[in-house]
């Protein structure tokens, strides 16, 4: 056997070099020179080091030389296959499409050959010829040449040799008495040949079965050809059984098993002895008494496989790996035939293989030792029941493969081969076909065999993604056959299975967003939960739904359309999806998407409103107070009795936090809700709750809103509350509460007005929106810069698509305004570069965190105007904070400094900052 390209050779102690360096050198050099033209300095470059790696490599090869030579888009080198990269498969390509067989360097190669050879690949055009017309014309005729190309040449088959007795004759005189001749024989498919004429002759005479022109007596070209006895040109394959169908196929229809058995057994003898030494293994005579006792259907087989091997490969070696490939081959047509007939059904195919099997455990022990070599070298190795499986089912014609898929018994196909006629179906378009497959592999689960079961199941979980390529329609199905075989099933190692195979056909439909088939995931496990509530909650985590929730509501908020199927899914699944639909609406910036969200969260019926209500009610503050807002939406009455019960037991964080979500929940009750609530909330939330029930216009609070603006509920809140009440009225157009607002307007003390000049302003201004009349004529004496009466409270701008509105109008300053922040972490300096009435953005790095209740001072003449803030959002170098309180008198001071600073270039339209 010749030694392997990828190993080291030792000569003299020195090692030489990987033979594979030369073919790697000659592609590169035949490119440069196809490219720029053998005398480029790339190209003379690039001839000198593949010279000197060919001296090398051939030095190392002996007298026998290196060969290279192409099978199919595989370079050989030594018949041994490299490593296949594009590069080396065009190469391949460029050979088989000439007709060269094999190109052999001798150790007495030239450098002046090598050149002959490069320059046989570059010539082109019709005058210049085919590239084996060249190769001829350069190295052909010269028996001296270093370098010898061999080439594929079918010729028409001589008569004369189709006669068994004159091949028994020929191999007669050629062998006579010299024995030692015969290992050289067994590595010749075509000398075996005339090996196995030559003892048919001698036991039966001329075989009858040929007929004439039927007989394959090989005429043998100077190594360079070979004639085909049976018609068509040879395949690329090196398989036996890649043939086209002849004689051969004929012959295996009229031989039994235990014939099969014989002939395999006498391979498995061949290659013990091309292998071994000794002079038993050689003796001519004891071989043709062996041929010659083999059954004549089985001489008639191997003379035809052998002809095939040197049709598709003239030249072929018959080594351990191709006594091997040959007996498997033969072997899978036997399988084949057997099974096209009906004499085996498929599920006993692996069993009629295994059997045959047996027989070439002689071959595999000797081609042992060069697997392990090629898996050293990094070359892939397949295992020999994989590789017989896959041929036969390569070789099973279209429709048998399609009859045993459709079939109650597809579990017996492995689920590779099921995967690779899928993968052709869905190529050709035929998506329904393919469909229909895969479900009904899927079906196999149900099977009343357990061997089957179990096949079916580990089979499926290769074959999900399958399901999600063409056939996602059958993902709903093929679940509901796994979910009710997982209830019936008993055997405990079928359960693990099954559950695999469930959990991986639904994080598939998870993935690709098959809402029907999540669907029907769900409905499973909530049918299996009846009876085996422990296995569930195992596999509820695993199979992607829940934990992707949030993803798919962000799609369907995106999509012009809610997808089909999606509501069914979070309906399954009422408590997590109510949860991530409230946390994503406390979200929504504008107000047609938390709209979207709200009638998805409706869609889902009552367990969602009970889930969110049980959480109200029982769970931990931060998440409590996440779902207030949907819970508005959905349930206001259940919310008017459990919040009031959450305020009294939680602290400020919780209390700011059901204001906000309330506030961008936007439900109609929301001015009720807050209204009823005010006493409860901590007193920095509730300039927040006053302003929200201003902007929401429920005029049924204006009531409340006028006790709390005389001071009657909350006496001891700060008046900072009586101005907010104040600026609440007007934004609601409450008329009850006109004459209150002319009493604060026009009450006077012996020296001034009776109330402070805030109060009069915020009353001023909702005047305006209530009797603008009346204030236009009062406005004169009231002692009131018309200047500051314009920095007046916003309301709701109708059709903005925005979830809260603007509250107070903002500045842009032109520079920004030193501010000192006071908290318990420390004392800070920073600047203000936007302000408003209801709040700013800070710029500076502030390391405060989120919620924190900061004082701010901004210097203002001898007093700086201070003001209780919390601080909404921070980012880089910015913070955003929110007055929740201040003293009249520097919120009056405040609102002079905003007006000087206001201007045409003040004016700012940039977004609000973010909020907490």
């Amino acid at each position: 056997m010749p030694p392997l390209p990828s190993e080291l050779k030792v000569r003299n102690g020195s090692p030489v070099p990987d033979a594979r360096a030369f073919v790697h050198g000659l592609n590169v050099l035949l490119k440069f020179a196809r490219l720029y033209g053998l005398e480029h300095a790339r190209a003379a470059t690039q001839f000198r080091s593949t010279w000197d790696e060919l001296q090398q490599s051939v030095h190392a090869a002996g007298q026998a030389g290196l060969l290279l030579g192409a099978s199919g888009s595989q370079l050989l080198l030594d018949g041994v296959p490299l490593e296949s990269t594009h590069a080396e498969r065009s190469f391949a390509d460029l050979l088989n499409t000439a007709g060269v067989a094999s190109i052999c360097f001798s150790p007495g190669v030239t450098r002046d050959e090598l050149a002959n050879l490069v320059r046989a690949f570059m010539e082109a055009g019709p005058k210049a010829g085919t590239l084996t017309q060249r190769l001829e014309r350069l190295f052909g005729t010269r028996s001296s040449s270093g370098i010898r190309v061999n080439e594929i040449r079918f010729v028409a088959e001589d008569a004369a040799f189709a006669d068994a007795r004159i091949a028994a004759q020929l191999t007669a005189k050629t062998l006579g008495a010299d024995a030692s001749l015969i290992q050289d024989w067994f590595s010749s498919p075509q000398k075996m040949i005339q090996l196995i004429a030559a003892a048919e002759g001698a036991h039966s005479g001329p075989l009858s079965a040929n007929g004439p022109g039927g007989g394959f007596g090989s005429a043998i070209s100077d190594g360079s050809g070979a004639d085909e006895g049976y018609g068509g040109p040879a395949t690329n394959s090196g398989m036996p059984g890649s043939a086209k169908p002849g004689r051969l196929d004929a012959d295996m229809s009229s031989m039994d098993e235990a014939a099969l058995q014989c002939l395999l057994r006498l391979l498995g003898q061949f290659g013990e002895a091309a292998h071994g030494k000794s002079p038993s293994q050689l003796d001519p005579t004891d071989w043709q008494q062996k041929l010659g006792s083999l059954p004549q259907t089985a001489q008639l087989t191997l003379r035809q496989a052998l002809a095939t091997v040197t049709a598709q490969t003239p030249s072929a070696k018959l080594d351990e790996a191709m006594l091997l490939r040959l007996a498997e081959s033969l072997a899978i047509r036997f399988a084949l035939d057997r099974f096209q007939r009906g004499e085996v059904r498929v599920n006993a195919v692996r069993q009629l293989l295994d059997r045959m099997n047996g027989e070439l455990g002689s071959l595999r022990k000797l081609l042992k030792a060069r697997e392990d070599k090629m898996a050293g070298a990094g070359l892939p190795v397949e295992s020999h029941a994989d590789l017989l499986d896959r041929e036969f089912w390569a070789a099973v014609p279209e429709s048998g493969k399609r009859a045993v898929l459709t079939s109650a018994e597809a579990w017996c196909i492995p689920p590779r081969n099921v995967q690779q006629y899928v993968e052709e179906l869905l190529g050709r378009g035929e998506s329904e076909v393919a469909g229909d497959v895969l479900l009904q592999y899927a079906s196999c689960v149900r099977n009343q065999d357990v061997e089957a079961r179990k096949k079916a199941a580990i089979g499926l979980g290769q074959l999900a993604e399958l399901f999600t390529k063409g056939a996602s329609r059958r993902l709903q199905a093929a679940l509901l056959q796994i979910g009710q075989q997982m209830e019936a099933e008993q055997e405990a190692e079928l359960q693990t299975l099954l559950s695999a195979a469930f959990v991986r056909l639904s994080q598939e439909s998870a993935s690709r967003r098959y809402y029907r088939a999540m669907e029907q995931s769900l409905d499973s496990l909530a049918e299996l939960e009846r009876s085996r509530p422990s296995w569930v909650r195992s596999l509820r985590p695993r199979i992607g739904v829940e934990n992707r929730v949030a993803e798919f509501i962000e799609e369907a908020l995106a999509a012009d359309r809610v997808p089909e199927g999606f509501v069914g899914v979070l309906a399954r699944i009422p408590q997590t999806a109510g949860e991530h639909l409230a946390v994503r609406l406390a979200r929504s910036a504008k107000q047609s998407e938390g709209q979207k969200i709200v009638r998805i969260a409706m869609s889902l019926g009552p367990a969602c409103v009970t889930s969110l209500e049980e959480i109200l009610r029982s769970e931990q503050p931060a998440k409590a107070a996440s779902v207030i807002g949907l819970l508005s939406r959905l349930n206001p009455l259940a919310l008017e009795d459990l919040l009031p019960l959450r305020l009294r037991s939680e602290g400020r964080t919780f209390h700011d936090a059901a204001v906000r979500q309330l506030s961008i929940a936007g439900a109609p009750e929301r001015g009720q809700l807050l209204a009823d609530s005010l006493e409860l909330f901590d007193k920095i939330v509730v300039p927040l709750a006053l302003d929200e029930i201003g902007m929401c216009g429920d005029s049924e609070t204006a009531a409340k809103m006028i006790r709390l603006a005389e001071g009657e509920i909350l006496p001891e809140a700060p008046e900072y509350l009586r101005v907010k009440a104040i600026e609440a009225l007007g934004r609601m157009r409450a008329p009850e509460a006109a004459g209150h607002l002319r009493r604060f307007l026009e009450a006077r003390k012996t020296f001034g007005w009776a109330y402070p000049e805030e109060i009069r302003t915020a009353a001023a201004q909702a005047l305006v929106k209530l009797d603008p009349e009346w204030m236009e004529t009062f406005l004169p004496e009231s002692g009131l810069d018309a200047k500051v009466l314009a920095l007046a409270p916003l309301d709701p701008v109708p059709g903005k698509d925005v979830a809260r509105h603007r509250r107070y109008r903002r500045i842009r300053l032109a520079r920004t305004v030193p501010a000192t922040i006071s908290s318990a972490r420390g004392k800070y300096s920073s600047a203000i570069s936007v302000l408003s009435l209801e709040g700013g953005l800070l710029s500076g790095d502030l390391q405060i965190p989120v919620g924190t209740e900061v004082t701010l001072k901004i210097p203002s003449g001898l007093r700086s105007i201070s003001m209780q803030s919390v601080v909404r959002f921070v980012r880089a170098h910015e913070a955003g904070f929110e007055m929740v309180g201040m003293d009249l008198e520097d919120r009056a001071r405040l609102r002079r400094l905003l007006v000087s600073l206001t201007g045409p270039e003040a004016a700012s339209s940039s977004p609000r900052p973010q909020k907490a």
